[in-house]
């Protein structure tokens, strides 16, 4: 027999066998597809974990900075809604001084400096003749009377307060009436002095402002009877202590009136 004809017999019995084993197997064992196969999953698997590791560490990096511009969004809308909550209270503080004490509002101002002491009340606002403010502008807010202008510059001005001890107010009781001058005196208070009265005074009675001295709007709350002095029987006019209505030591803002 030759040698090609024995290889020709070799390979049918080859395929005999390969056709007889299939038949008898039906697949693979998995044991030979398992131990195939695991390797390829472990690499399919890190490769998955890997793209989805760089994807997060994008997304994070995006997400902050997203975080990062809607704080800033955030910041600036929370400080622009603090101008518009202060500026309402301006436009409200304005109108309740028109509305109480004079139509003649000229402009307001913030504090801007100052010093209250026994011996000295001046206030700095930051408005000047640029804004209309004039030597002799009563100055005050809706709880009341404040002082006057002294001095001004281009953007600022000088204010004495009514506890200056150089203020002088002509002042009456509210519905008793009366006339007398208030200046400033000691311990933030202030002094009523040859007060003309049409009927007693007493603690508690509202003192403001009168036509006496012409300058301040009449009707303008300063304060508030906190003593009445004993008379001097050779004096027929009183002296009574009183307590100012507005706490010059935390004013923020005022507001200017023309002139009466």
């Amino acid at each position: 027999m030759s040698s090609l004809l024995r290889a020709w017999y070799a390979f049918i019995a080859l395929c005999l066998v390969t056709i007889a084993s299939m038949a008898l197997v039906g697949r693979v064992p998995f044991e030979i597809t398992a131990a195939v196969a695991l390797p390829h999953d472990m690499l399919h698997r890190f490769g998955t974990n890997a793209r989805l590791t760089f994807e997060s560490v994008i997304d994070r990096r995006d997400l902050r900075a997203e975080l990062d511009r809607l704080e800033t969004e955030l910041a600036a809308t929370h400080q622009q809604a603090r101008f518009l909550e202060l500026e309402v209270q301006r436009l409200e503080q304005v109108l309740e001084v028109r509305r109480a004490q004079s139509p003649g509002v000229v402009a307001t101002a913030p504090v801007i400096g100052g010093s209250v002491g026994a011996d000295i009340s001046r206030l700095i606002i930051g408005a000047g003749s640029r804004q209309g403010v004039t030597v002799d502008m009563p100055v005050t807010v809706p709880a009341g009377l404040v002082g006057i202008v002294t001095e001004v510059s281009p953007t600022s001005s000088v204010v004495r307060t009514i506890a200056d001890p150089q203020s002088r107010v002509g002042v009456t009781v509210r519905g008793k009436g009366g006339q007398g001058v208030l200046m400033g005196d000691v311990g933030e208070l202030l002094r009523v002095t040859r007060f003309e009265e049409d009927d007693p005074v007493e603690v508690g009675d509202l003192i403001e402002t009168s036509s006496y001295g012409g300058l301040f709007p009449i009707g303008v709350l300063v304060g508030v009877v906190e003593q009445v002095l004993p008379p001097d029987p050779n004096e027929l006019r009183r002296t009574y202590i009183v307590r100012p209505s507005v706490e010059l030591a935390i004013l923020r803002e005022v507001v200017l009136v023309a002139p009466q």
